[in-house]
């Protein structure tokens, strides 16, 4: 194919992707915070907002890939047109610096109107960028950086982690993150009170997933109960 022609059948590709990847993450997750904080809900409301939820998530991330491919395209034809040497393989960006100024635009169109599921899939993206960073300044030999592996500071990142979001919800609760802070206080809240005997009760999909489990490992079931292990 021409590059044009890929230039044009990629950006078209990856918008198909962000409209189908949106769908596929967004759908199953609204649904579980539904059953598990609206369940009270009416099942009409649930659904007509598990709709419209994956809707701006798919069309939000299809909306970003188009434009961050379409532009990166762009800056790969102009270029080539221009005799300009480009050694990365074709739909990927032409400089590193093209990647950056086209997620930046692309960003200001799409994620930069708030939204609650803008703003999930940014905190999303923070922490991952963060460690990201982190590590890319260890590979490259920033000081102290590169004196440590991952895996060494992972103990101390996570229960310092867990430590500070255990503060903050304890002090001040309603600056969390809204779906963070309403699982936290399903977690550690609600648990100080309780009115019905079902209360106490697991619930089926527990014991589903529990008794499942504890049944594939009736042979070694010490395993499930040391921490260190992965089930």
């Amino acid at each position: 194919a021409s590059p044009l022609s890929h230039a044009l059948v990629s950006t078209y590709l990856g918008m198909r992707n962000g409209l189908h990847y949106g769908v596929k993450i967004r759908a199953p997750h609204a649904l579980i915070m539904h059953l598990i904080f609206k369940s009270q809900s009416p099942m009409k409301e649930n659904f007509i907002a598990i709709l419209k939820m994956s809707f701006v998530h798919a069309r939000n991330l299809g909306a970003f890939v188009f434009i961050y491919k379409g532009l990166l395209s762009a800056a790969r034809l102009l270029y080539q047109a221009l005799g300009l040497h480009v050694a990365t393989p074709p739909g990927a960006a032409a400089r590193g610096w093209h990647a950056l100024l086209a997620g930046w635009i692309g960003a200001q169109f799409v994620w930069a109107n708030f939204s609650s599921v803008n703003e999930q899939i940014c905190l999303y993206l923070l922490s991952r960028i963060i460690l990201g960073l982190f590590k890319l300044m260890a590979k490259r030999g920033i000081y102290p950086l590169n004196k440590f592996n991952y895996q060494q500071v992972y103990p101390f990142l996570a229960s310092a982690i867990w430590a500070i979001v255990m503060w903050i919800y304890e002090v001040e609760p309603k600056m969390l993150q809204p779906s963070l802070e309403a699982s936290m206080r399903y977690l550690y809240t609600d648990s100080n009170s309780w009115a019905r005997r079902e209360t106490f009760l697991p619930s089926l999909a527990s014991v589903v997933i529990l008794g499942s489990i504890f049944w594939m490992k009736r042979r070694s079931m010490s395993d499930l109960w040391d921490l260190k292990k992965r089930v």
